[in-house]
């Protein structure tokens, strides 16, 4: 009886500390940081040790799934909000170059949300610029850099998104008796 009692228990610490864990996930990914893949790699862990009984393959695939989907959209979202204003394809390479360059920087200046920042400041003004010096059209730079920034924006929130429903998604599978 206390055996069945203790390996209950440790059940639930271990269910409450894989809650905990995917939960940062969730706030990693709304700061900028790789969350999502954090939440991907704690379900596998967990179907591991649970035998792939509550988290299941079926649930993994899923999970996997969505977290490709939502990485892809996230890559491209600022690239078609440019394309959606005609860019130049300097603008475009200008808007992924932006985007790595300002999310270091600004991680450097303000960890945690300056990633986020600068990732949005650095692309806008790289954009803005390689679209000014291939156009020299002052306001076509600034639509082409809004487009970025609206399709960053765009993707962020889709990853977001996605992070959470993963966790609810993974959080719903576990045994709590």
């Amino acid at each position: 009886m206390k055996r069945v009692w203790a390996m209950e228990y440790m059940a639930m610490v271990i269910n409450i500390l894989f809650t905990i864990l995917v939960i940062g996930g969730v706030i990693m990914t709304m700061v900028g940081l790789p969350g999502n893949i954090l939440i991907v790699l704690i379900g596998l862990a967990y179907g591991y040790y649970d035998g792939f009984e509550h988290v299941d393959y079926t649930v993994l695939v899923i999970i996997v799934g969505v977290f490709i989907l939502s990485e892809l959209i996230e890559s491209w979202a600022g690239l078609i909000g440019a394309k959606k204003e005609k860019a130049s394809k300097r603008a475009i390479a200008a808007a992924f170059v932006g985007t790595m360059l300002g999310g270091i920087w600004g991680t450097a200046i303000l960890p945690l949300i300056g990633s986020i920042l600068g990732a949005l400041f650095g692309a806008f003004i790289i954009t803005a610029l390689a679209e000014y010096t291939k156009t020299k059209n002052k306001e076509q730079a600034i639509r082409v850099a809004i487009g970025v920034l609206k399709g960053q924006i765009v993707g962020m929130i889709v990853k977001l998104t996605a992070a959470i429903g993963m966790a609810v998604a993974l959080i719903y599978q576990l045994k709590w008796q």
